[in-house]
């Protein structure tokens, strides 16, 4: 992962590292020991280039709406140029599309309360190159490993206005049809996203997030970190360091459902609660209709030209069955959800955006899925780039939980159950994972791999940083929020989460105040984990990292 930054890429030499990494240090090691990592190796970026000399500045002159953090900016009329002689430690992305320009495929009316469709086509129409050289330093004049004709949009609500732009890629065949493409060893699929948000001056956030969480729950996207070059003519420019990820659909390589078939006892369906969709498929569920909760659930999969209105009916009377014993009065019927969720997915849904103080999920950017056994499962997980005390308008408060307020859970906690299992699971994870040692260590592990390429990105983007209070104010007591240097950035990520974790270690119990005054005690505890749980997680963080340094010195020779 190191010298590439994706995990799936090592291929079996990773694998054979972690087993015996795993069957080795899981002999020595037990829960709330300890762990033993490598000192982190020297960076192996030689030759890649410097844009010191080039770094854009801070210009009042382009400041579009000082009182707007949201889009204030319009630097993108500023570039850097480079030329064929330009390297990166990363593998490089090349998007030509001659004089068209992406663009976004929707805008919000603030009359109406969510996004309108553009009428217009928003795409991009030309060539994706992508360069990957075995030896970890790659040239633009590399040939590339792989090049395919492609589409692109602007992608994102709030991110979509930022100078740094994320885009949506659908690959294409020669008659305009989606094409799949398998890149850096993640699944082949036909459409991906290009993002790490311009807020995000760590660049870690989402790629810290999805590798714990995908370590945890299934079918969390693979990601891998690259460098965006776009080609104008005869010359070249440096957009930035981004994630190359997976998109959260249904398929082989994504959130594997079965097929759909509208006979079956159950229907497997894919659903998001976000912002109202105008041209989504929007339930008309107990929640919404009762106004108990906010958002909307919009079926992302099976598609419109599939779903039948029958089958429309059928999904939305089992978010019913689920929402109707929720909201019960009484606690004999209320306890009924447990017999129609996958009780572990929304364990773990509760602790991975509560530990990473994910305040938006639950409400926006939340995925639900069921197969055919007809309980309703959570995930996967989405979007984390205003994570980690990252929001501009709300303050992370370290010292309390946030996530007891989400749609659902908040019902759910009347249930001493599902609190006795969140502090279960949470010790757990806590002591592996999710653990300062393991944050800490993969963080400064990450850090190395992205080299230098943290440095051309903020000679790209930094003025944005440096301009200073995009975030608001510091809370007393808590880690400065505007951070002005990249390393100021990692040391508040790692603090923040430090900081909450430690609270959480002794105060989550607090959650067993909103039980319900009917409800009986807990069960006593067993003393009995998953079977993956706490040791499996340390024998996969120690190995993981073992991993790592033996295959850095294999790619260094030494």
């Amino acid at each position: 992962m190191m010298g590439k930054l994706s995990e799936r890429r090592i291929g079996g030499l990773l694998a054979a590292g972690l087993l015996l990494g795993g069957l080795a240090l899981g002999l020595f090691f037990s829960p709330g020991e300890g762990y033993a990592f490598p000192e982190p190796l020297e960076t192996t970026d030689v030759g890649t280039t410097d844009l010191s000399g080039q770094a854009i500045v801070a210009d009042e002159t382009f400041l579009s709406d000082k009182d707007n953090p949201t889009g204030r900016t319009n630097f993108r009329d500023k570039t850097l140029t480079v030329d064929e002689s330009f390297t990166s430690n990363l593998p490089l992305v090349v998007l030509d599309t001659g004089e068209q320009e992406p663009r976004r495929n929707s805008y919000y009316d603030h009359d109406r309360g969510y996004y309108v469709p553009l009428d217009i086509d928003p795409y991009a129409y030309g060539t994706f190159s992508l360069l990957d050289r075995e030896n970890g330093v790659n040239r633009l004049s590399d040939v590339p490993v792989l090049t395919s004709s492609v589409k692109l949009r602007v992608r994102g609500n709030s991110s979509g206005n930022y100078d740094k732009r994320q885009y949506l890629l659908r690959f294409t065949d020669e008659n305009g049809g989606r094409q799949r493409q398998e890149l850096l060893g993640m699944g082949a699929d036909s459409d991906w996203i290009l993002n790490v948000s311009f807020i995000d001056k760590s660049l870690l956030r989402n790629y810290l997030a999805y590798t714990a969480a995908g370590e945890i729950m299934p079918y969390v996207p693979d990601t891998c970190f690259c460098e965006v070059v776009w080609r104008r003519g005869d010359h070249y420019e440096y957009e930035g360091v981004y994630l190359l990820m997976e998109m959260i659909s249904v398929g082989k390589n994504r959130v594997d459902l079965p097929q759909f078939a509208e006979n079956s006892a159950n229907l497997p369906f894919l659903i998001r609660r976000d912002r109202y969709n105008l041209t989504g498929t929007i339930l008309n569920n107990y929640a919404a209709r009762e106004k108990l909760l906010p958002g909307f659930l919009d079926v992302k999969w099976p598609d419109k030209e599939v779903l039948s209105e029958t089958s429309v009916q059928r999904i939305t009377a089992q978010i019913d069955r689920f929402e109707e014993a929720l909201f019960a009065g009484e606690f004999e019927d209320f306890i009924r959800y447990r017999d129609l969720i996958d009780m572990d997915s929304f364990v773990d849904y509760f602790l991975l955006n509560e530990f990473f103080l994910n305040y938006d999920a639950g409400f926006n950017s939340t995925y639900l899925y069921a197969d055919y056994d007809g309980r309703l499962t959570m995930g996967p997980i989405w979007d984390f780039d205003q994570a980690m005390d990252n929001n501009e308008t709300q303050n992370a408060n370290l010292s309390t939980t946030a996530f007891h307020s989400a749609p659902w859970f908040r019902q759910m906690l009347r249930d001493p159950e599902f609190t006795r299992l969140l502090i279960q699971r949470y010790g757990e994870l806590r002591r592996s994972i999710l653990s300062d040692e393991a944050i800490g260590s993969f963080v400064d592990a990450t850090i190395e791999g992205l080299g230098s390429a943290v440095d051309r990105d903020w000679a790209r983007w930094g003025y944005f940083y440096l301009e200073g209070g995009y975030l608001k104010e510091e809370t007393p007591g808590q880690p400065d929020r505007n951070t002005r240097t990249y390393v100021g950035e990692v040391e508040k990520l790692k603090t923040t989460l430090s900081a909450h974790g430690a609270w959480m270690d002794e105060r989550l119990d607090s959650l067993y105040q909103f039980s319900d005054p009917g409800a009986p005690e807990p069960r006593p505890e067993t003393g009995k984990e998953r079977p993956w749980g706490s040791l499996g997680a340390v024998v996969f963080v120690t190995a993981f990292f073992v991993s790592i340094s033996l295959i850095q010195r294999l790619e260094r020779g030494d």
